[in-house]
């Protein structure tokens, strides 16, 4: 009986389902589990698919993360205890290892780089993080870019622009609001062509300003923002508007008509651990949670897809992994709009797209076979004994079984369900 339960233990176990019938083995999908309840966008955006049918999950990739700060803001909690990296490792929201090269303690700083590490750990929990400040000017944007493909990084993301109405004089047709050419757009060029892909933040100042700076650059994938919170909808109050599930933000940046930017939108709203902006931080749907609105949040949430997909296929360059996403996004509109780009990633599209096959399902060992065997044998053994025990205690001559809608006599083995 011991062994009996240790059988039914195996078989019910939920990491292989047998078909003892057949000998044969089927894989089951396991539901992928986020260290930040993001289901609403993984399923939106494939990434379910990517970590469960695909077994998915960054490992191998680095990815490098330029924002304000990391871990010098005073940041809180919902209950209001501070967080901070420390707390974040025991929380299970950011790995131990981070790697910070270059941070940024000025006031202002909010660690939104650590929020923004947050998501990518959530659809990439097995990559390997590396932060550098932005902050600083352009020289220091450009030279971080640069320190971060040093290290190892294979993708980039940022979310630091130089606000036009900050420096009114210069021309938004510059790609960087510096000299053309400039620092960053030079690190940007550079790191494309040692094959690091790099994806930046469309913006949030629709329709004040389209979108301006590095974001512009055709080597880098720029992304704005579609509501892919936990509630169905939000009021956006200095919008005026309600905000449904698959809608493209408000704010989120609109191309200039020279540049096919955006490229692609990505989910917003997505819950991180502490409030970005103090008191006002939003919490709409997530009960423990924040909410991190904006391109912000849209730029790194795409950048860990691309990191999945670069775990599928290690030889795919930045031009491949941008294409993929782009042509295998998803538009309510035909062909390329300024606000949507070319439409919501889809990363198990994408996937495909690049030639990437599913895990195939294992073939059963021999002691694999043998068990499923004996299984077979045990559960037909306890039928038949079950049978006879019934033949025995009713007349012979009238006993019929039915099973599987099949009709059999009672000293005949029975089928399989």
């Amino acid at each position: 009986m011991r062994y009996l339960r240790l059988v039914r233990r195996i078989v019910t176990s939920g990491v292989i389902a047998t078909t003892a019938a057949l000998g044969s083995f089927v894989a089951e999908v396991q539901a992928a589990t986020f260290t930040l309840p993001i289901e609403a966008a993984a399923k939106a955006t494939g990434v379910d698919v990517l970590r469960d049918l695909y077994g998915l999950d960054g490992t191998g990739i680095t990815i490098g993360v330029i924002s304000d700060s990391f871990a010098t803001a005073k940041t809180f909690d919902t209950s209001g205890k501070p967080d901070t990296y420390a707390t974040n490792i025991v929380d299970g929201y950011l790995p131990s290892g981070v790697k910070v090269l270059k941070d940024f303690s000025e006031p202002g700083s909010t660690d939104e780089g650590r929020a923004i590490a947050q998501l990518i750990h959530a659809v990439a929990p097995k990559a390997n993080l590396v932060f550098h400040t932005g902050l600083g000017g352009a020289d220091v944007f450009g030279q971080g870019i640069q320190t971060l493909a040093t290290a190892g990084a294979d993708i980039i993301v940022d979310d630091v622009g130089y606000n036009p109405q900050d420096m009114p004089d210069v021309p938004l047709d510059f790609l960087d609001l510096e000299p053309p050419n400039g620092a960053i757009n030079q690190a940007i060029d550079t790191v494309f062509n040692q094959g690091v892909s790099y994806f930046t933040d469309a913006g949030n100042d629709f329709p004040d300003f389209p979108i301006y700076g590095h974001a512009n650059n055709p080597n880098a994938l720029s992304v704005g923002a579609v509501y892919y919170g936990n509630a169905e909808s939000y009021s956006n109050r200095p919008y005026g508007v309600v905000v449904e599930q698959g809608q493209v933000e408000p704010f989120s940046s609109e191309g200039n008509p020279d540049f096919l930017k955006p490229d692609v939108v990505a989910p917003d709203a997505l819950p991180i651990s502490f409030g970005l902006g103090g008191e006002d931080a939003p919490r709409i749907a997530n009960p423990g949670f924040f909410d991190f609105f904006g391109t912000s949040a849209s730029a790194p949430y795409a950048a860990a897809v691309a990191a999945l997909l670069l775990q599928a296929d290690p030889n795919a360059t930045p031009t491949e992994i941008y294409n993929a996403l782009r042509d295998t996004a998803e538009s309510p509109l035909p062909g390329f709009d300024s606000r949507l780009g070319f439409g919501l990633i889809q990363g198990d599209k994408a996937i495909a797209a690049l030639g990437v096959q599913p895990k195939p399902v294992p073939e059963p060992s021999t002691a694999s076979a043998f068990l499923c065997t004996t299984i077979m044998i045990v559960g037909l053994t306890l039928k038949r004994a079950k049978q006879r025990s019934k033949k025995k205690a009713q007349p012979s001559e009238s006993l019929i079984l039915v099973h599987s809608g099949v009709t059999q006599l009672p000293d005949q083995p029975l089928p399989e369900a």
